[in-house]
């Protein structure tokens, strides 16, 4: 599935080698979860970017996974991912939920057991079902909109 233009926009900053990763890793999770909210937020200061994939409009209560692309790698993240079993090793990180994939090149998303991982996200008893089933995948931009106020001048402390 072609990434919307907001996206191909958004990655522009990344090297050719991140772009080729995220949107291979894109690709991955929408083939094994299908139709499903896409929620694209530019983060940091617009450094990094995270795509979240949710089963309804409520992107974080109902999130599958998500794919944060980093300025050298993408991370394909699991907000249960301490509930997921991962017989090979994947999974990475040391927080009371959160677990992470580390993705270094395009060849890595098709490494065994990661489409298994987001399989087995997606069948997490505790996500919402859509009120009609989607046909397609929702893509939305969540960005902070530009203020037209400057900022206030703070003082000098030194």
């Amino acid at each position: 599935m072609k990434p919307p233009a907001e996206l191909t926009g958004l990655l522009q900053r990344y090297e050719p080698d991140v772009q080729a990763v995220a949107i291979a890793m894109r690709s991955a999770v929408l083939g094994e979860v299908g139709p499903c909210h896409e929620t694209v937020f530019p983060v940091y200061r617009n450094n990094v970017i995270s795509i979240l994939y949710s089963t309804t409009e409520k992107r974080m209560k109902d999130n599958i996974c998500l794919v944060v692309v980093y300025r050298d790698h993408v991370n394909l993240m699991f907000p249960r991912g301490v509930d997921l079993k991962d017989p090979r090793g994947l999974l990475e990180g040391s927080g009371k939920a959160m677990r992470h994939v580390k993705m270094l090149s395009a060849g890595d998303v098709d490494r065994p057991g990661v489409r298994a991982l987001i399989k087995q996200a997606k069948k997490r008893p505790d996500l919402g079902k859509p009120a009609r089933p989607l046909r397609k995948v929702m893509t939305i931009l969540k960005a902070k909109a530009a203020s037209a106020a400057p900022a206030p001048a703070w003082p000098r402390l030194f």
